[in-house]
């Protein structure tokens, strides 16, 4: 029992989950960003907390250091000056208010202080742009073929969101192959091949300084990245391994893998706070 009798046991911190800070854009799909990011993490046996958008350089600092792992989720397009892009692709879309600058400052950090790192779909490219790498403004600026590439489809992507928000099996979404660098985390979970959903528009061109491409579309476009000189987890997916996970136990598994790398950091810094 607890000091005011409430029933809460006491424990040396050994059962506790992982605190895993979700940052997230605007909700431009409802309730979906507090549904569809902390549903895997719960089921890897994390605790998910969502991030408000911390303005103050300071406040984020505080939150990286309080975490044991960050996900930086999906959402808008980046500011293309963000990346040396002096006109905005005619596809460009709008971009969210503060989010750009809140979202770079937590990727370097977190890799500065060895906090495991997941980025996904916008998430991915923000990790490149922070480490200085480029994107495609558009499908059609993508490797020869890249137009092909079946992403964009805004109407089968809200149509997935809908279902995912009343407890309903999401409807067929485009799909294509991706190849996987052998050796390569994704690789070690997912094997060599494997088939993924696809809704950016947008790519990693040029990649970041640190990171390494690690899967690839069929006509070359760059489906994920890893950091293999990190301290700890690093790898942004340009699909939705936050859906993909209910359906294949391989991607709950790459969900687990993120979730061990997160208990490693606190114990480790929860280690430190009592040696201190």
């Amino acid at each position: 029992m607890s000091a005011d009798g409430r029933g809460v046991s006491a424990d040396d911190g050994s059962s506790r989950r992982p605190l895993v800070m979700i940052s997230e854009g605007l909700a431009d799909y409802g309730d979906y960003y507090g549904v569809g990011y902390p549903r895997p993490l719960l089921a890897a046996g994390a605790f998910p907390v969502l991030l408000p958008y911390l303005d103050d350089a300071a406040d984020r600092r505080e939150a990286i250091s309080r975490a044991d792992g960050l996900v930086l989720a999906g959402g808008r397009d980046i500011e293309p000056w963000r990346y040396g892009r002096t006109e905005p692709h005619p596809k460009q879309l709008d971009p969210a208010w503060k989010l750009d600058e809140i979202e770079i400052d937590y990727a370097t950090l977190a890799v500065d202080h060895g906090v495991p790192l997941l980025g996904i779909c916008r998430g991915c490219q923000i990790i490149n742009v922070a480490f200085g790498g480029t994107l495609y403004g558009d499908l059609d600026e993508f490797p020869e073929g890249g137009a092909d590439h079946p992403g964009a489809k805004w109407d089968e992507w809200r149509a997935l969101v809908a279902a995912t928000l009343a407890g309903e099996t999401p409807p067929p979404h485009p799909m294509h192959p991706v190849d996987l660098a052998p050796g390569s985390l994704l690789a070690r979970h997912l094997g060599r091949r494997y088939g993924v959903d696809s809704y950016h528009h947008q790519a990693i061109d040029r990649v970041g300084e640190g990171l390494t491409a690690t899967a690839w579309a069929p006509h070359g476009v760059i489906e994920a990245v890893e950091m293999p000189s990190a301290s700890a987890f690093v790898l942004g997916v340009q699909w939705e391994i936050h859906e993909e996970w209910q359906h294949d136990e391989r991607m709950l598994g790459l969900w687990r893998a993120f979730v061990e790398a997160a208990r490693e950091r606190r114990v480790e810094r929860e280690g430190a706070t009592v040696s201190g």
